[in-house]
């Protein structure tokens, strides 16, 4: 059966007023509130990562934060065993769903 974990986006955060010398302290604001940074332009103030969909308006309050911009929305089905796997490891499993 295919389920549904969390809905997460890839994402840009442009920041506003950040000396460079405080985008690590960025980056540990935004892990913080959830992102998983995958990348960090420091001489142009971007980070980009990874969100649960429902945390993206959140972080647009974040101090220094100008904009976040989603790139990209999925469905995320974590495999059994993850942390963030909310799928019944009792229910039975329809064949036909098994790729």
């Amino acid at each position: 059966m295919s389920h549904m974990d969390a809905e997460m986006s890839d994402i840009v955060v442009v920041l506003d007023g950040c000396p460079p010398q405080d985008i690590d302290k960025m980056v540990t604001k935004l892990r913080d509130a959830g992102v998983s940074v995958s990348e960090i332009d420091k001489d142009n103030g971007v980070i980009e990562g990874t969100c649960e969909t429902a945390k993206v308006r959140s972080l647009e309050k974040i101090e220094c934060v100008k904009y976040v911009r989603s790139v990209f929305n999925y469905i995320a089905d974590f495999p059994s065993g993850d942390p963030r796997d909310r799928d019944d490891p009792n229910e039975d499993v329809d064949p036909s769903d098994a790729t």
